[in-house]
């Protein structure tokens, strides 16, 4: 079976070629024919140039998908290809709360000029949803919803379905609301069907609903989503007017755009770094990060140089250094992946700070392992059971601690409102080295200095 990364590549080279020989009308039919995520893949492996010419092929139809697909770096140039009257018609097929996060990314006047080209009802909810911040429920959320008042009966709540469900994408939940907009309850499209016709909607509707504030976090809400394997959620204010809906394909894309953050984070790069990043933006974001680690990597040399005198003396202790600290921080960044991803998926249910014990006794456990095989290594090679000793005693508690310490900071972050994730090597590293450090040049000059 061919591999579809295979014929992807050998499309794009195909749709290059052809836009370099200015010959993509025989592509069209093909192109028309592809889903939205394919034809944003292949924008993705154009270079930028190439990108505006093949995304203006693209039907009128397909474009607003295919846009919302794209990486947000193209978004700017693909919407000034395009003339006036395709950008108005983009921005009114395009979702209201994509359309939000496309124009937030634009020139303040680029989005300004938009606005007021489009329907007023659309530039209104849009320009609403661009108040919230990006990483809340109200900036994920869509103002596209299916609801009916909780009066109507079963049979005239299927026909303002029918009417309103027109102009919304994706619904199997009708949201139940009283005269003054207020949630009331839910009902499936299922549920509604299947109704005698002259029940009252408010009383067949499931009454007990899940919702959020416009300002919760994004992250808990896919939590929330996950947690209770819904479809959509709906989003309210203070007074339990509905606002939004939040849809599981919106959650999906949450669960990408928090885990890149964290693997960002937890490699010290800018979250803001992109794939098409110049190399200045690159270094500008990256060289901060670097000098918060040569000033934290300055204090384990420091610690290395007050048993300057020990090193020179028992100099074979060096050869077991970088051993023991290595061994410690990757022990350490073990327990902080573990604890991170707990903290990810705690959601209030139970204190990942209770695993704590549990991580110190596996790194006794761990660091005895390691410690028997390192300390029979260095007692045999120096021929001395000391040696073994203070080599093996040292990995022992470098691990066990490691440990520790990997697993209770991001707690510690999290108690006080920081982001876990920074709990990463530049902090890691520095703590475990300096254990790591401390703990065999300290228990070679006061054990073996004077021995050997």
């Amino acid at each position: 079976m061919p591999d579809p990364t295979d014929i992807r590549n050998e499309q794009i080279e195909r749709i290059r070629q052809a836009l370099e020989e200015g010959s993509v009308l025989p592509l069209d039919e093909e192109i028309a024919e592809l889903h939205p995520a394919d034809l944003a893949e292949i924008i993705d492996g154009l270079e930028p140039e190439e990108r505006t010419v093949f995304f203006q092929r693209i039907p009128p139809e397909l474009r607003a998908e295919t846009l919302s697909e794209v990486d947000e770096e193209a978004w700017s140039p693909l919407i000034e290809a395009l003339g006036e009257e395709s950008v108005r018609d983009l921005f009114e097929e395009l979702e209201r709360d994509d359309a939000a996060d496309i124009l937030a990314e634009l020139p303040r006047e680029d989005a300004r000029d938009i606005l007021a080209r489009i329907e007023p009802r659309d530039s209104r909810e849009i320009a609403a949803l661009m108040e919230y911040e990006e990483d809340t429920a109200g900036g994920v959320m869509t103002t596209e919803l299916v609801s009916v008042p909780g009066h109507l009966t079963a049979d005239e709540a299927i026909v303002a379905v029918r009417v309103r469900g027109r102009e919304v994408n994706d619904f199997y939940t009708v949201y139940v609301v009283d005269a003054e907009s207020r949630l009331l309850g839910t009902i499936s499209l299922q549920d509604l069907i299947l109704a005698d016709g002259s029940t009252r909607v408010d009383t067949i509707m499931e009454a007990d609903v899940i919702s959020v504030r416009p300002m919760a976090d994004q992250e808990d809400v896919s939590r929330l989503i996950a947690k209770y394997n819904l479809v959509s959620i709906p989003v309210v204010d203070e007074f339990d007017r509905l606002l939004g809906r939040i849809t599981v394909d919106d959650v999906i894309d949450i669960m990408e755009a928090e885990a890149t953050e964290d693997i960002f984070r937890l490699s010290g790069v800018d979250e803001e770094e992109q794939e098409y990043a110049t190399p200045f933006e690159i270094v500008r974001s990256r060289v901060p990060w670097l000098l918060i680690t040569l000033g934290t990597s300055g204090l384990g040399a420091l610690v290395v140089a007050q048993f300057e005198d020990t090193i020179q003396r028992i100099a074979f202790i060096a050869v077991f250094m970088p051993v023991v600290a290595a061994m410690a921080g990757n022990s350490a960044v073990q327990a902080t992946t573990v604890a991170v991803r707990r903290l990810a998926l705690s959601s209030g249910r139970r204190r990942p700070i209770k695993s704590l014990p549990r991580e110190l006794l596996a790194g006794i456990v761990m660091g005895g392992v390691i410690a028997l095989i390192l300390g029979f290594v260095g007692g045999l090679w120096q021929d001395s059971m000391r040696v073994g000793l203070v080599v093996g005693g040292s990995m022992w508690a470098s691990i066990a601690l490691g440990v520790a310490w990997g697993a209770a900071f991001p707690l510690i972050l999290d108690e006080v409102g920081l982001d876990p994730a920074v709990s990463s090597t530049v902090f890691l590293s520095t703590m475990t080295d300096l254990i790591s450090f401390l703990l065999i040049l300290g228990s070679a000059s006061y054990f073996l200095s004077q021995w050997l």
